[in-house]
């Protein structure tokens, strides 16, 4: 017959051996739990990078199309990529590289002069012609329209080469907000330069 204080020992030991497992139990379901949310986690991580790669993807085919469309051989953009320059956020301090091996003013406003052709869907009547810091309407100007190029698309693409903000480069070819202008080839050319102007150190 065990004495009490034996007795004691052993009911001790019990409920120490009892609490052990229990907390024990709730050490492994606290790690399942934490298992499952990681496995959670990287499922909707595994989705989001998915769908990240795929809107790259997607928008990497569009840019290449958009480039084409304007004129950019394959070839051309596939020697681009192959050089490793990587054009600055804002071009403004530094010149443009040429993808022909020619001088980047040059090379852009001929590249620009072939896309910004007067499209045939846009209305003369409508339409005005920038000269200076104004516009008129084209019956007012002695330029044919064939000799103009639409403001608002130069604007754009320049701004795409440069950096540039979209309202400065309407400045620069003397383009008011709001107006539908054309700009004739050597306003594109001096806008081009004064944007890539590399910076005067003080």
């Amino acid at each position: 017959m065990p004495s009490s204080a034996e007795q004691e020992n052993r009911n001790r030991i019990r409920d120490n051996q009892r609490r052990s497992r229990a907390r024990r139990k709730e050490y492994l379901q606290e790690l399942e739990q934490r298992v499952r949310r990681a496995e959670l986690q990287g499922v909707q991580a595994s989705v989001e990078v998915q769908a990240a790669a795929r809107q790259v993807a997607e928008e990497n085919r569009k840019l290449r199309l958009l480039l084409r469309h304007h004129g950019i051989s394959e070839s051309s953009l596939e020697t681009y990529l192959a050089s490793g320059v990587v054009i600055p956020p804002s071009a403004s301090r530094v010149g443009l590289p040429s993808l022909a091996g020619r001088s980047p003013i040059s090379s852009a406003v001929q590249r620009l002069e072939q896309v910004l052709e007067p499209r045939k869907a846009l209305s003369t009547n409508s339409a005005t012609v920038c000269r200076d810091s104004t516009c008129t309407s084209p019956s007012a100007s002695p330029l044919s329209a064939d000799e103009k190029h639409n403001c608002s698309m130069a604007a754009d693409l320049i701004s795409t080469m440069t950096g540039a903000n979209p309202h400065e480069v309407r400045t620069s070819l003397g383009c008011a907000p709001g107006t539908d202008c054309h700009v004739d080839s050597s306003k594109i050319s001096d806008a081009i330069e004064q944007l890539t102007e590399p910076a005067v150190m003080t």
